[in-house]
């Protein structure tokens, strides 16, 4: 116990976010999707690759939306981010966030000391966390996380974006929010 799996933190669910989509539901549904459990699940959402002709509108978008998380005990039905599940897990979790910012990601949302109030403060709380320009040479753009951290990966167009999806073998699930089928 208290070993992370090799594949659980190798793991990648991916989002390709095409320059039609409905750009505020589709930020709804990202955020839902990375940040429910602290990001602690298996087809927790962790990396957005985003057509680069908006990524500066869906990355502003989701620092809003991100923003707006009430960071809280799971039991509390106002909460919509609760803890990380053990100590260890939670120093794993502020490492990666460290090594990102190291590796030249870009870190727009810092989720390592969210304000907490007096009743949780000494839990393993990290905050909705956003990285974007990440590529595939640093570790949070090959490995998971396996927390409340969300990597943004830009693309030219809907090819390289699926080309960027389909590299990682690891990958659980992923979805391409677009209007045009």
């Amino acid at each position: 116990a208290g070993k992370r799996c090799q594949a659980l933190t190798q793991a990648k669910n991916h989002a390709l976010v095409m320059s039609d989509c409905a750009l505020e539901r589709t930020v709804a549904g990202v955020i839902n999707s990375a940040y429910g459990c602290a990001g602690q699940r298996c087809m927790a959402l962790t990396c957005c690759v985003v057509q680069e002709s908006i990524a500066d509108k869906f990355v502003a978008e989701l620092k809003k939306q991100a923003m707006n998380i009430k960071v809280g005990k799971s039991v509390d039905k106002t909460s919509k981010l609760g803890p990380i599940t053990y100590k260890k897990h939670y120093d794993e979790v502020v490492a990666d966030i460290e090594k990102g910012v190291k590796e030249g990601a870009t870190l727009v949302l810092a989720g390592r000391n969210p304000e907490l109030t007096e009743e949780i403060k000494n839990g393993y709380f990290v905050g909705p966390t956003i990285f974007d320009n990440v590529t595939e040479d640093m570790t949070i753009g090959r490995d998971e996380v396996f927390g409340p951290v969300l990597c943004v990966k830009r693309v030219e167009d809907f090819h390289e974006g699926l080309a960027v999806m389909n590299a990682n073998p690891y990958a659980n699930g992923s979805v391409i929010f677009t209007q045009n089928g």
